[in-house]
């Protein structure tokens, strides 16, 4: 029963795992970054996602560590010190009492595993305060090109006004403008500094209007009122989607849990489900199903984002 139970399961993952949808917005994005949609502009090109964020493996990690670096706050090196620790001995206790294996293999694996929902983390909560900033910054700046402020003071000036990260980027792409730096230098770094969609689309924005001129408050007016209807968008898709996202969650994480109480409920049953090779198809069962089970709630969850 269990190997015809994984047999299907493994067949149900291949038809679930084959494209059913054209990947329209995967393209259009591949187009942008190749350049392919700038080719009727002329010869500045001056939408070009291709020369805002392209840069080589050596940049790429180099950026990743600085904005970590940045994320974790005063005492970063102490703070990776103490979590890679804790990795550890949580390696040691999951490893004494529901594997007992190979502890470097188990120590390794989550290692690697924590490291990397660390960082999940540190970018989503990253995200979650650029989102909270940035249309304040974009409101700021409106107001002060509406004034009669040219482009570059109406910078300066919402990184005087505005706190926060977003309001420091603002600030020191002002003086670095004022400095005579390149605006396309500039632009590059803030994008280093933020690389999310709407920002990409601000840095664009101005990029053209510095390049070819152009009524800025419209386009400023309209690219914040677009990012206000995307955000709008996005509150009600996952608003519409909270429900099945939570059950999901309860549901995948009930059998993880009687297992952990198994062990103190039955110590026997936990000693045969865990240990013995007859009780591992059992394990094997729960494991693959509830990794069928997620993936087809995630399949079902990007097919409401595309």
């Amino acid at each position: 029963m269990a190997w015809l139970s994984l047999i299907f399961g493994g067949l149900l993952l291949l038809y679930v795992a084959t494209p059913k949808y054209k990947k329209t917005t995967k393209r259009y994005l591949k187009q942008m970054k190749l350049g392919e949609s700038t080719r009727d502009l002329g010869q500045g090109k001056a939408i070009n996602l291709n020369s805002l964020s392209n840069e080589t493996w050596r940049q790429k990690v180099l950026r990743l560590a600085r904005n970590v670096n940045r994320q974790l706050g005063s005492g970063a090196v102490i703070k990776l010190i103490a979590f890679i620790a804790l990795l550890g001995f949580l390696s040691i206790y999951i490893n004494n009492n529901f594997v007992r294996t190979h502890l470097w293999a188990v120590v390794l694996l989550i290692e690697i595993a924590g490291l990397y929902l660390g960082y999940v983390w540190l970018q989503n909560r990253e995200r979650a305060a650029f989102d909270s900033a940035f249309p304040d910054a974009l409101n700021m700046l409106t107001s002060a090109v509406s004034s009669g402020e040219s482009l570059t003071h109406a910078i300066v000036y919402v990184g005087k006004t505005l706190d926060g990260e977003v309001g420091a980027e603002f600030k020191l792409m002002g003086e670095r403008l004022q400095m005579g730096e390149s605006p396309d230098a500039v632009f590059r770094k803030a994008c280093k500094r933020f690389p999310f969609p709407s920002f990409y689309f601000f840095i664009i924005t101005m990029r053209a209007n510095m390049q070819r001129g152009g009524q800025l408050k419209d386009v400023m007016s309209r690219l914040n009122r677009l990012m206000f209807d995307a955000r709008a968008v996005d509150k009600k898709k996952y608003a519409l989607t909270a429900e099945a996202r939570a059950s999901a969650k309860i549901v995948g994480a009930i059998p993880f849990i009687f297992l952990f109480l198994l062990q103190f409920l039955s110590p026997e049953n936990y000693e045969y489900v865990m240990f013995n090779p007859d009780g591992r198809y059992i394990l094997y069962y729960v494991i693959v199903s509830e990794c069928i089970g997620m993936f087809i709630v995630w399949r079902l969850m990007k097919g409401v984002e595309a």
